[in-house]
């Protein structure tokens, strides 16, 4: 499974590919903004896009919107550090079919995305 992880933090991009790839045996390709991790789409076949809401240049919303134009089901979880319902209600028009709020994150994160891996199987397994 190839998942596509778009973060501009570093540090948490690290702990999120060693997790992906521990415990979900995934190829992570990592994406340090939006326009980057759009090139990488165009490039290489992805199964799931786990997308932070807040980067520079481009945030989540845009990058969905781009996203969109050319890709309309791969499953994407978008991450944010805001526990405010109206960013996730403002995004469920793009097709975001899950999100991780990053504060949470620490306490249960391995059966979180075990529950998303689940939950979308049916769209990834179209992709692989």
């Amino acid at each position: 499974m190839n998942i596509l992880l778009v973060d501009d933090d570093p540090k948490f991009r690290t702990l999120m590919k060693r997790l992906l790839e521990k415990k979900f045996f995934a190829s992570v390709t990592e994406a340090d903004n939006g326009i980057m991790g759009l090139d990488i789409i165009k490039k290489v076949g992805i199964h799931i896009i786990f997308l932070d809401y807040e980067m520079p240049h481009m945030n989540g919303k845009q990058f969905l919107q781009k996203l969109r134009e050319f890709d309309k089901v791969v499953p994407v979880a978008i991450m944010t550090s805001h526990s405010e319902k109206e960013i996730v209600q403002e995004l469920l028009p793009y097709g975001i079919t899950d999100y991780i709020i990053k504060a949470d994150m620490l306490a249960n994160l391995t059966d979180r995305l075990g529950q998303i891996f689940s939950k979308n199987r049916h769209l990834i397994s179209r992709k692989l």
